[in-house]
């Protein structure tokens, strides 16, 4: 038909214009160049076609992207570093406008400012890059290994509300960046709100951004968009409430979650609602000393009341407080090691680049079935030839109880947590194993490997399984009932389940492995039902993606970032068509 022709013809002529402003060779068009931007980490769903994977050179060839976008009105999915677990940086489905994927993966750079106490990242900067470059002046940022992703991104953070491990430090959140909002007319304007002193033009701006040029530091910028519900002089680049919401034991919401308004605030929870080229974030002091503890038991209670009486206590709260069910640890230890030993011995970047490698291995892969598990049986050979996943005393001790504790303290904290949690634990049966740094080390790392762990569990033995189930919830403050009881007839769907969370947070990822032939959609619909009668709030930390519904709050925050619906459209299952239409818009 000629209109198909005429449209063949447009999409022709935007490929060109992407190729005379940034180059053949970032503009991916062929299905084996773009299946590590279209696939999420876990999505196994086949991806919609894509017109184009952008990946600019620099802030101002992305300027130029995305307002060529903007003028063909075009979809744009924008993603970082495309590690999280709910899809939400991948396209989904079926769209009414052409969709072209841009990847922030070239635009990497990190600007230290006032003494390394506040941090400029730019879109490809991971969280292990701030860790090593802050290091050397004795700081790190909000979140550090044992994040969900190894080579996760600032901004991703950020725009996802992620939240980790860290008790003291809440979710990832600032009200300074510098990002482009699709206006309601339908062009992009440039949003200065870091409060540096960049210039007057979008491209000279962004040049001095990523150069690091530019002037005066913390002059807020007064233009402040009050349709966003921004008009604040006083912006605020980290979460400072979250320690005296954490402590809040009795209270029946929880302490964390994506849904949660207080955490939406222009860049922050954006969900690729905005381009962000840059965020401003706090770091914070490293501590001089450290003590890892592994607490063991098999008397839920004890771990109860130990959480109740720190948080009630005027002790510090802990740097971490980690919890992983037997059954983790069992599969961790046989399906982890090469995992543990990478994330011991490798770079973020080299296993970033790793992961592009398995998935172009994949696409190739995919084409023959019986070959899709042979980079993953291939490993887990060579696996049986690397180091023990974990220390032997405390593999055995991770063996010999059914729920474990990981808590590490700082400073000032070691000796009275030292004592609290000896005095608590002589109350109850179990085993209290006081860490040297190796095995501190190495019981994170253990801890941080064992999603991976049971991917491959569950890919190496398919045959046996139904489909796997994974949820991040956040439970009440007050609640007590974490160790899950399911009802009889969500029971008898599973074969087996496995948990484990951050623990003082109430933050708990859950992993349910289904009987075969079990319908996983209509399972994880009763499961959410039962969370919700429960007073539970999903998802926790990894955001919606699109696998879980934006609740009112968050559905407005989208539709007053992005009011023509063209960036990342149908995330937290919204609305898919242009201009939030209830249903695509047909030409005549």
């Amino acid at each position: 038909m000629s209109h198909s022709k005429n449209s063949s013809r447009l999409l022709a002529d935007l490929i060109a214009d992407f190729i005379e402003a940034i180059g053949r060779k970032n503009v991916l068009t062929k299905l084996s160049q773009q299946q590590a931007y279209v696939h999420g980490i876990i999505n196994d769903d086949a991806a919609p076609q894509v017109l184009a994977v952008i990946v600019p050179h620099s802030l101002v060839a992305l300027w130029r992207v995305i307002n060529i976008c903007a003028a063909a009105d075009a979809i744009i999915v924008a993603q970082a570093a495309n590690t999280g677990l709910t899809g939400g940086s991948t396209p989904f489905g079926d769209y009414d406008r052409p969709v072209v994927v841009i990847s922030m993966q070239l635009l990497g750079g990190i600007h230290l400012l006032n003494d390394a106490t506040e941090a400029i990242a730019l879109p490809a900067a991971t969280l292990q890059q701030l860790d090593s470059t802050l290091a050397p002046m004795g700081r790190e940022p909000h979140s550090v290994l044992g994040s969900s992703c190894v080579g996760a991104s600032v901004i991703g953070g950020i725009c996802n509300s992620s939240g980790g491990m860290l008790v003291q430090r809440g979710p990832a959140y600032t009200e300074m960046a510098l990002y482009a909002r699709r206006s309601a007319s339908g062009t992009f304007e440039l949003i200065n709100h870091l409060g540096l002193a960049l210039g007057d033009t979008p491209e000279d701006m962004l040049n001095n951004l990523q150069s690091g040029q530019f002037g005066e530091v913390d002059q807020v910028d007064s233009q402040i968009d009050k349709s966003l519900d921004s008009a604040t002089a006083d912006r605020a680049c980290a979460n400072h409430h979250y320690q005296n919401k954490v402590r809040d034991c009795e209270s029946s919401t929880p302490a964390r979650y994506n849904n949660d308004p207080s955490g939406l605030f222009e860049a922050s929870g954006s969900a690729g609602k905005l381009i962000v080229f840059a965020v401003r974030v706090a770091t914070f002091a490293k501590t001089t000393q450290e003590q890892t503890f592994y607490i063991s038991t098999d008397q839920t209670e004890a771990l109860t009341t130990l959480r109740r009486k720190w948080l009630k206590s005027e002790l510090s709260l802990p740097v971490l407080a980690e919890y992983m069910h037997k059954g983790y640890n069992d599969i961790t230890l046989r399906y982890g090691r090469d995992t543990c030993l990478s994330m011991s011995q490798l770079p973020a970047s080299k296993i970033g680049a790793l992961y592009r490698l398995q998935a172009k291995i994949g696409y190739y892969l995919e084409k023959w079935h019986l070959l899709q598990t042979l980079p993953d049986r291939l490993l887990q050979l060579a696996s049986t030839f690397m180091p023990a996943s974990l220390p032997k005393p405390l593999a055995n001790q991770s063996r010999a109880y059914k729920y474990h504790l990981i808590i590490k303290v700082a400073d000032d904290n070691i000796d009275a947590a030292q004592a609290f949690l000896q005095s608590h634990m002589q109350h109850y049966d179990g085993a209290l194993h006081t860490c040297t740094p190796k095995e501190g080390a190495a019981l994170l790392v253990f801890r941080s490997a064992a999603t991976a762990a049971m991917f491959r569990y569950h890919n190496l033995n398919h045959k046996d399984f139904g489909e796997l189930v994974s949820t991040d919830i956040a439970l009440p403050r007050n609640a007590i009932d974490w160790d899950e009881t399911l009802p009889r007839d969500l029971q008898q769907q599973v074969k087996n389940c496995f948990y484990l969370g951050h623990f003082f947070c109430h933050v708990m990822h859950q992993d349910y492995l289904l009987h075969p032939n079990v319908d996983a959609k209509m399972f994880k619909e009763e499961l959410l039902n039962f969370y919700d009668q429960r007073q539970i709030e999903y998802p926790a930390e990894h955001n919606v993606g699109h696998i879980y519904s934006a609740k009112s709050a968050l559905n407005t925050f989208y539709k007053k970032l992005d009011p023509t619906n063209s960036l990342n459209p149908g995330i937290g299952q919204t609305a898919k068509w242009k201009n939030w239409r209830s249903t695509p818009f047909m030409e005549e």
